[in-house]
């Protein structure tokens, strides 16, 4: 029973008809009851409170009762090794149950226990990080992961770091591991393409400290540079809107320095947005159904001919990828998602990057 993890809200809040509180099953009295739930709200520390206060009151979903609970605050102890385990036994439990969890943390390395919960037995998975920096050095996350994965199976994006935050041996023991790094400026020049990386995601996890300080003071450390609020808010939708992904994390956010309660609206849109992307799934995977048109790209030379597929549903792109030692064996054909100027590129006779990429990571 997972109620014995959580404490409840203690929160006075009183919402509108027309107020996503009005349809949120919240920890004020009972424990929420799980059998219809498919988004999970989770906080740890009393910070999460500032920021229920202002997503409460956003406005509301339609056809959505009964399906939002907030589980309240989990409960802490003294010892971190059994807050992490108390929190990776609660993200595994609601990913059993079908549940997507939406978790407010207060640093970046509680996403090692989220993952721990999302994995599970999977033997493969991919984790996305929204963050100024590449949290690869010993004790911290990528670290960490890396130290479990022993086997070399979870693919790793790191989005919107900043040069400046990154030192060389970072940069060389990330790129050493065939993980995918986006540097903000690339990232801001064509923010739709986050959304390739949240789309194969099965964890999500977004560091405030990602965001300009001008959109988001509130948090340790002052970052002149980062996304803007529309842009943390618009690749929050793309994590809702992601098939695979079963938690979102974010990160960062402290409420002592939050003079004007701007950073805690900021979360509350941001979690907003990761909802309203959820409630826009539409099962859109190449193995669930058959609604692609194909697209076949061949070169004059002798490399393999590249297949894109483009989905009816969402008028989404992928590309298909032989291994280049067993071509004709389709269980190890990778499919990543990719862009119509991919597609363009291939059609004008050349090699997309992407592919290239990908390629290193079947060898």
């Amino acid at each position: 029973m997972l109620e014995h993890y959580f404490n409840k809200i203690n929160l006075d809040i009183t919402s509108s008809s027309h107020g996503l509180g009005s349809i949120i099953d919240a920890y004020i009295s009972e424990f929420p009851k799980l059998d219809q739930a498919k988004v999970a709200l989770i906080g740890y520390g009393e910070d999460c409170n500032s920021i229920r206060e202002h997503l409460y009151p956003l406005s509301k979903f339609n056809n959505t009762a009964n399906n939002i609970v907030d589980l309240g605050n989990i409960k802490t102890h003294d010892e971190e090794h059994e807050n992490q385990s108390a929190l990776y036994l609660i993200i595994e439990e609601l990913k059993n149950l079908g549940i997507t969890s939406v978790f407010i943390g207060k640093e970046l390395n509680q996403g090692f226990a989220l993952y721990r919960g999302v994995k599970g037995s999977k033997n493969q998975m991919q984790v996305s990080c929204i963050s100024s920096k590449i949290p690869v050095s010993e004790n911290q996350l990528f670290s960490k992961i890396h130290e479990d994965d022993y086997e070399n199976t979870c693919k790793i994006n790191s989005l919107a770091y900043q040069n400046h935050f990154v030192s060389p041996e970072e940069l060389a023991t990330i790129k050493s591991k065939n993980h995918s790094i986006i540097r903000l400026g690339n990232l801001k020049k064509n923010i739709e393409e986050s959304e390739l990386y949240m789309r194969n995601s099965n964890l999500i996890l977004l560091d405030i400290n990602a965001i300009q300080h001008a959109d988001a003071p509130a948090k340790e450390g002052v970052y002149p540079s980062g996304l803007s609020s529309e842009e943390a808010c618009q690749i929050a939708k793309y994590a809702g809107i992601s098939d695979y992904n079963s938690c979102f994390g974010i990160f960062g956010y402290v409420q002592r320095l939050d003079e004007r309660e701007l950073t805690a609206a900021l979360c509350a849109q941001i979690i907003w947005y990761f909802i309203d992307g959820f409630y826009s799934r539409m099962n859109d995977k190449p193995e669930s159904h058959q609604d692609f048109i194909k697209y076949r790209c061949d070169f004059s030379y002798n490399d393999t001919p590249i297949l894109f597929i483009k989905s009816k549903r969402s008028s989404r792109w992928w590309m298909k990828i032989e291994h280049p030692a067993e071509p004709n064996n389709t269980n190890l054909t990778l499919t990543i998602p990719c862009s119509y100027e991919d597609y363009q590129i291939a059609a004008d006779g050349e090699t997309p990057e992407r592919y290239l990429n990908a390629l290193q990571s079947l060898k």
